[in-house]
């Protein structure tokens, strides 16, 4: 039976049917959860471990969706008394860390884990499309949910330790772990309603678990990731600028307080590691710019409605797809992938389309066939397209030119990517491959990017740098750490063959109040926290990725970091 997106009757009524089986499952797991305004100290999680039980570990509290602007406002603010408590005043504090592009949950997320950017371990998105095995791919369906850690090819954090205990709660990416906490039939229900703080707290309440299986262990497991949604989620229905926001933070800082309370309380705050992190930040939205009806119904691009995955046989995935020249994903509303076939001109001037696993170039792209008339395409035949009915439309110029677009970005060739924008075009090479320098090519317009006061002499005429040394440079920049990202994000698969990013204070969807996926400061940069043994204390760090943070944990636990990340251990940190 093939598998679509899930339309909104459908979501109706596995959210109904969600609800009532949750709430059944729900009673052992969540009559005992904490209120949000018990004893600040305490969250009664009991950490105690038994005599000569190891203490060496690490517990990660990944929060989805934070602006790392808003979080230092709340910060200076005194408004994160327990963060500032618990981790800044006694450990290390990277207040504008990159997020990995593009900057979206699940693409982030695995990238946290392995160390890896989104185009090295092979996930795009929340969803996406593989033009390989003609399989569209969506994370946010119950069907597909647990599919990830079958989808990216680079090896996780919890794959680093070898007969230690590991723990995902709530956390998507699980390969291998002890246990995954999967929180859905207890979960699931408040989080359809809405009631996002309750799911965080219920994902901290199962810290119990947690120690109860360390006791068995005796002891402390290597790594634990927690993973808390509720400022994500009230960015999406009220804005970052709002109040609600901004109290979802607030409610997560006083949950993390009372558990760090108990922590301390069984002796462990010095003895493990902590890590505050998240995976993306988000911008406010205040204008929408529904892309798939313009490509489809304004420019005649004849995009692909079925979203067929593995359980449809292959034969009819090649059947359906093969009637189609594009296909679409997006994720976090403000980046976008267009995955398109190959149009060929015949001798009779009609086109011919290659099969999906042929890319297009650069110059297919600036001349792409589509349908003479608007409105929803349906002159289009399985391989053919008759002279009579093609027009030829330059995609990149249609979408640079438009307001909400800020930028795109296109493979020219295997390590030269061109990214445009509306003042000008860029192409970046990294001509030895992964792991190579730099080089920043001009193509038309003057300093697209505003980095011309940013970086040094020479480098916006052709001279290389390292990624490394571009990340510092344009960390502080409205386009931070773009030209390794970038290039990266062509080498998998499942990389669109336009990347569309969203203008700030646009979306490419049609209902969310903030939105998150772009190229920008209020995309990509979020806090990074950490304390514990090894780590200095009240100290600030400067330039640093997300995907830091798991090298940086190997470092500190004793274990060897693999060669070939993108993620380096960050400097300040030294085994202890």
């Amino acid at each position: 039976m093939a598998k679509t997106d899930m339309k909104a009757p459908r979501r109706a009524l596995l959210v109904v049917i969600a609800a009532v089986m949750g709430l059944l499952a729900m009673l052992p797991a969540g009559c005992g959860t904490p209120g949000p305004h018990g004893p600040a100290d305490t969250y009664d999680v009991d950490f105690s471990l038994p005599p000569g039980a190891s203490t060496t570990g690490a517990i990660v509290f990944f929060l989805d969706g934070v602006n790392a602007e808003v979080f230092q406002e709340m910060l200076e603010a005194d408004e994160l008394p327990a963060i500032r408590k618990y981790f800044v005043d006694r450990g290390l504090y990277c207040p504008r860390a990159i997020a990995n592009t593009p900057s979206v949950t699940l693409a982030n997320l695995t990238s946290f884990v392995t160390g890896q950017f989104p185009g090295h371990h092979g996930v795009t998105g929340i969803n996406w499309f593989d033009r390989n095995r003609l399989v569209w791919r969506n994370y946010e369906t119950i069907a597909q949910k647990n599919t990830l850690d079958g989808d990216y090819i680079a090896p996780n954090i919890y794959e680093q330790f070898p007969g230690r205990t590991t723990l995902s709660v709530f956390f998507q990416p699980h390969r291998r772990t002890t246990k995954f906490f999967e929180n859905w039939t207890s979960a699931g229900p408040p989080f359809f309603f809405g009631w996002y703080e309750f799911v965080d707290r219920l994902t901290l309440f199962r810290l119990n678990e947690v120690m109860a299986l360390a006791r068995q262990r005796r002891a402390m497991p290597a790594v634990t990731i927690a993973y808390l949604l509720a400022p994500d989620f009230r960015a999406y229905g009220h804005g970052v600028s709002s109040s609600d926001y901004r109290q979802a933070l607030k409610h997560t800082d006083y949950q993390i307080g009372r558990v760090l309370g108990d922590v301390k309380r069984a002796g462990l705050l010095d003895k493990l590691i902590i890590a505050l992190v998240s995976d993306h930040s988000l911008m406010d939205v205040k204008q929408h710019f529904p892309i798939e009806p313009f490509l489809q119904e304004q420019l005649g691009l004849h995009v692909a409605t079925g979203r067929l995955w593995e359980q449809t046989p292959f034969e009819k995935r090649s059947d359906h797809y093969g009637r189609y020249a594009a296909v679409l994903y997006g994720s976090g509303d403000r980046y976008w992938a267009i995955c398109l076939r190959k149009p060929v001109l015949q001798p009779d001037e009609s086109v011919r389309f290659e099969p999906w696993t042929v890319r297009p170039n650069a110059g297919d792209l600036q001349a792409y066939p589509v349908a003479k008339t608007t409105g929803v395409a349906r002159w289009f035949a399985p391989t053919v397209m008759p002279t009579a009915g093609a027009n030829r439309v330059d995609l990149l110029e249609a979408l640079v030119s438009r307001q909400a677009v800020d930028a795109i970005a296109y493979a020219v060739a295997p390590n030269r990517v061109r990214v445009r924008t509306a003042r000008g075009e860029v192409e970046f090479r990294q001509c030895a491959g992964r792991g190579g320098d730099i080089s920043y090519h001009a193509i038309q317009g003057d300093d697209p990017f505003g980095w011309e006061q940013s970086v040094p002499d020479g480098v916006l005429d052709g001279t290389s740098m390292s990624g490394r040394e571009w990340l510092a440079v344009t960390a502080r920049t409205q386009f931070p750490d773009l030209p390794a990202q970038i290039v990266a994000y062509f080498r998998a698969r499942r990389a669109g063959d336009i990347a569309v990013f969203a203008a700030p204070g646009w979306d490419f969807f049609d209902r969310n109040a903030a939105g998150h996926g772009g190229l920008r400061p209020g995309d990509m940069l979020v806090p990074i926290l950490l304390a514990g043994p090894g780590i200095p204390t009240a100290k600030r760090t400067g330039p640093t990725r997300v995907a830091d943070v798991m090298p940086t944990l190997l470092r500190l636990l004793g274990r060897p970091v693999p060669p070939g990340l993108d993620g380096q251990p960050i400097p300040e940190t030294a085994r202890p």
